[in-house]
Order: structure tokens, then C-alpha cells, then sequence
């Protein structure tokens, strides 16, 4: 039971430094080599790099790990710290973008922009009150797929769209037997 109980305080040990180990420096004190970023002594970066107003705001901030970009954070213009824009980066592709998030100034989240692996565009959705109202997906910069919305009357609609281009539904004929 003791080393049961060692290595729970181990493991609470190792996080705790993990998470001190990061650190939050000016955007001035770090440099991209290779697409890894390194502190100015020669190190991989962990932790935030920060770009901050003379007056001390924050504009926004880059989070790392191990040289990797990780994510991207822009601030409306203020005194607090209220989040407009947030990038995710692809952990495994360096520098391809996976997720847009975007902030109105009461915090809420009013729209997203996913990626594939390779940072292509592949979905497009808009929130009102938590809640989708547009969704679309794409092929790159062109619609390719479905996109859903909402007319005036509050009814869903959708439509399909291949390489840019509506899909048209077909009109039937009708046979008229001249009766």
C-alpha cells in the first residue's frame, strides 16, 4: 500500500513541475528555426509568448510545447483579458491550422472554421445563443457539400453544393395524357 501511495505523490510531483516548467516570455525573447521555436539561450520553448501595448495590454499570445506551435490567442483592445480569436494548431503537421474560433466581446463563440490535416478549409459554422445557424462545408476555399441555414420564417434549409456549384434538384415531367 506505501508504494501505491509514493507513486501517486511521484506522479503529482512530475505534473506540478511540468506545469512550472512553463514559461510566459515577450514575443522578443524567442526565434523560429526549422519551424521550431527556441528560447534565446538555444532551448525549446515551452510555455507563452506574449506581444503586449506599451501600456501593458495584451494584444495576443502564441502557446507552445516543445518548439510546436500549439495555438494562437488575439484579445480585443482593453484593460482585461477578453478573448476575440483563437487558432489550433495541427500538433503534428507543424504550422497547418486545424480549428478558427471566433469571440463576440460578451465571450460567447459565434463562429468556427475547421481544417483538415493539411490546413485545407473543410467546415464553416455560424452560433447563435449557443446553437448552430449556418453550417457549411467546404473543399478548400470552394463549397463542396452541404450547407444548412434558416430562413426568415425560422425554417431549415439545405442545399448541396459540388466544387462551388449549387446543385440544381431536377424538375420531374409530368405525363399529360391531353385528358
Amino acid at each position: 500500500m506505501n508504494h501505491f501511495k509514493y507513486l501517486i505523490l511521484l506522479v503529482l510531483i512530475s505534473t506540478s513541475f511540468e506545469l512550472s516548467s512553463q514559461d510566459t516570455l515577450d514575443m522578443k525573447e524567442v526565434y523560429i528555426d526549422n519551424d521550431l521555436v527556441y528560447k534565446m539561450d538555444g532551448q525549446r520553448f515551452t510555455g507563452l509568448a506574449q506581444h503586449r501595448r506599451k501600456n501593458g495590454n495584451l494584444v495576443y499570445e502564441e502557446e507552445y510545447k516543445d518548439g510546436v506551435i500549439l495555438s494562437y490567442l488575439q484579445y480585443y483592445k482593453g484593460k482585461e483579458k477578453n478573448l476575440f480569436f483563437k487558432l489550433n494548431y495541427n500538433r503534428y503537421k507543424l504550422w497547418k491550422f486545424e480549428k478558427e474560433f471566433y469571440y463576440s466581446r460578451d465571450g460567447e463563440l459565434y463562429q468556427t472554421v475547421s481544417f483538415d490535416e493539411n490546413g485545407k478549409k473543410i467546415l464553416l459554422e455560424k452560433f447563435e445563443n449557443n446553437k448552430v445557424t449556418y453550417s457549411c462545408e467546404y473543399n478548400g476555399k470552394k463549397r463542396h457539400g452541404q450547407e444548412m441555414c434558416y430562413d426568415d420564417d425560422g425554417n431549415k434549409l439545405i442545399f448541396q453544393y459540388v466544387n462551388g456549384k449549387k446543385v440544381r434538384k431536377k424538375k420531374r415531367k409530368e405525363k399529360h395524357d391531353g385528358k
